[in-house]
């Protein structure tokens, strides 16, 4: 008996440092993804924010030199104007942090499996500043069969998301209910997920975000022991001063909120 659950231990531990070893195989330096001072300040601090509002010209700064970093970077159309407002956060997280050990799931194949799992944005709850309380962000969330048919579908999370285009609808707290084209890229390295606004979204008092003219975007790159996750937000909205702190609030606040459900979905 003891000779047996003798090999069981070492067939665990062995099953265990196979996954470590796989979950390595396609890994990025996150060193090599970031200047040398957003790498320290990303190390330091495991998260590093910034944003833009109102200019004629910008850079984006956080997405990593990566192949779907760069492209993340390129999402904008270059034929239309320049966002008025524009948040980029970049996370470097331990991936026994982020599973609880089980490598398993620090993959980007899971990864890709949760981007893809756009039913379980529904009920997730973010910070409302306006109303100074957590509050939940989308009432409802779930894919739909086209950009103009709104029979709900379920999620596509089977084989690679390579070129996968999917559409959904997103019925947030404060911008209403509104339909999203999905686009999704994968490589043995990454996964990326680009959403579109179909239909217009309210913006308080003022004028909304007319449709196309929001774009939020995700890359998750797996860096041997660690995971990065990239999240960018660019709209064009009216270029008002007054509502500037709204709307970096408002997006802040939602970007953290996808983040920590994505996290949270490698716990499950």
């Amino acid at each position: 008996m003891k000779l047996k659950c003798s090999l069981l231990r070492a067939f665990v531990l062995t099953a265990g440092i196979s996954f470590a070893t796989l979950s390595g195989a396609f890994a990025l330096e996150a060193s090599a993804l970031f200047d040398a001072d957003t790498y320290k300040e990303l190390k330091e601090k495991g998260y590093v924010e910034r944003s833009f509002f109102g200019k004629e010209k910008f850079n984006l700064s956080l997405y990593p030199d990566s192949p779907l970093g760069r492209m993340a970077k390129d999402n904008w159309p270059a034929n239309k104007d320049n966002p008025t407002f524009v948040v980029e956060e970049a996370y470097l997280i331990s991936k026994k942090e982020l599973g609880n050990g089980n490598y398993a799931k620090t993959t980007i194949e899971y990864a890709s499996k949760v981007l893809r799992s756009v039913s379980k944005l529904e009920g997730i709850y973010y910070y409302s500043n306006s109303e100074k309380k957590d509050a939940v962000l989308y009432k409802n969330a779930y894919c739909i069969a086209s950009h103009n048919d709104e029979t709900r579908v379920d999620d596509d999370t089977s084989g690679s998301a390579e070129g996968l285009v999917k559409y959904c609808i997103l019925d947030d707290h404060t911008f209403g209910r509104a339909r999203y084209t999905l686009h999704y890229n994968e490589r043995p390295d990454e996964i990326s997920a680009n959403f579109v606004n179909i239909d217009s979204l309210k913006l308080g008092p003022i004028k909304g975000i007319e449709p196309g003219n929001l774009y939020i975007t995700l890359v998750v790159s797996d860096c041997g022991d660690d995971m990065l996750v990239y999240l960018v937000t660019q709209a064009k909205t009216p270029a008002l001063k007054i509502i500037k702190s709204t709307i970096y609030d408002s997006f802040s606040s939602r970007l953290a909120a996808i983040y920590k459900w994505f996290c949270s979905e490698f716990k499950k």
